[in-house]
């Protein structure tokens, strides 16, 4: 069989395989009579097991970052090996935020904290400019730790900081790198440390206000309404590596995400890995998947949801090139393709039964459109 004729095979296989996961077990239906389910129990687990733990690692990552930042940019001796500890030191900060920019609720919300880590617009002109505006600027204040909050969101995260370390810049001198470089990385440690100070701490962190939900909580007024946010974060995740990071670099290659080449793929099955958690549990604790098996509608659904996060995950792991190479590639393309095929169907297997299934309904979200 040629080429094509196995792709247009196994892409019909693929939608008679979605279309089957999705009608099977469609009879379970919510009802007075179901059993009923420790929300709060689960939500405490994935608050302390998930939530708190990864943003754990995020303040520790960007605090390493920053603190090898600084020794870059103070020169001397041995400054571009002390350029590669920036490097690596950037990617152990992009994979900790891979593991938790799925958490859209919460603190995160306030001072537009995710868009000012992680900024990405379609096409890398905007990150360029922002950082090119910012650096001729007449008002030097604004790039200070005090004042770098207020400068555009394209200048402030990741995405430029990855700009300036990695090859796109590599005719940038250590002077040019290191006038917006350090502030870049006190501004990830301050959003990270916050991030994780809100969630953690005092009286009023937000793991308390989630974990103590009712008619005085200004955020939930029950137990089912947080687990709606981690079923709406798990659905959510997946929609944004389909229609964020796939479809636009399946149309153009040049609309990957960041440098340097592998990072997109590396990315994806860690925030992959994360989603799952979310369904699974983390080895010391509990998760949604827990809430079908205690309601019992859906007896098919748990194995189903196991199998299709692991093939999925598989498939991640067997595309062998740098993402905008494997779109370019016929035999990785395939693979590029299948990818997003599985994501879209256990994206609807969430919205369609797993939702049902722990008598929750997701609705729309900030990624659905108009």
């Amino acid at each position: 069989m040629s080429r094509p004729a196995r792709l247009i095979v196994h892409l019909h296989s693929c939608v008679l395989l979605l279309v089957g996961l999705l009608l099977v077990g469609t009879t379970a239906r919510a009802g007075d009579d179901m059993p009923s389910v420790d929300y709060a129990a689960i939500n405490k687990a994935l608050i302390e097991d998930h939530v708190i733990v990864r943003y754990g690692a995020l303040a520790d990552a960007a605090e390493i970052f920053a603190t090898t930042v600084k020794g870059y940019c103070a020169g001397g001796a041995g400054s571009e090996e002390k350029l590669a500890d920036a490097r690596a030191a950037y990617q152990g900060l992009t994979d900790a935020w891979a593991g938790v920019a799925h958490i859209r609720f919460g603190p995160v919300e306030l001072l537009m904290r995710g868009a000012r880590f992680y900024f990405w617009p379609q096409g890398r002109g905007r990150i360029a400019a922002a950082l090119t505006d910012l650096m001729a600027s007449a008002d030097r204040q604004i790039i200070t730790r005090e004042r770098f909050r207020f400068a555009s969101v394209a200048a402030q995260g990741l995405p430029a900081a990855a700009f300036l370390l990695h090859p796109d810049a590599a005719e940038q001198s250590r002077m040019d790198r290191c006038l917006l470089l350090p502030v870049i990385a006190d501004n990830l440690e301050e959003i990270a440390a916050g991030l994780l100070s809100d969630w953690r701490d005092g009286a009023n962190g937000f793991a308390r206000v989630a974990m103590t939900p009712g008619p005085d909580n200004d955020y939930f007024d029950s137990h089912a309404e947080v687990t709606l946010s981690f079923l709406k974060a798990l659905h959510t995740g997946l929609q944004s590596i389909a229609d964020i990071e796939l479809k636009p670099v399946l149309r153009d290659p040049q609309l990957a995400f960041l440098p340097p080449a592998g990072r997109e793929l590396r990315t994806m099955r860690i925030t992959l890995a994360a989603l799952a958690e979310i369904y699974l549990g983390t080895e010391d604790g509990r998760g949604i998947g827990d809430l079908v098996e205690q309601r019992g509608v859906d007896p098919a659904l748990d194995p189903l949801m196991r199998k299709a996060f692991r093939m999925t995950r598989e498939t991640a792991d067997t595309i062998a090139l740098p993402l905008p190479r494997a779109v370019r590639d016929k035999t990785e393309r395939e693979k590029v393709e299948k990818l997003l095929t599985q994501i879209t169907a256990l994206r609807q297997i969430v919205e369609r039964r797993l939702a049902r299934a722990v008598d929750l309904q997701i609705g729309f979200n900030a990624l659905d459109g108009d």
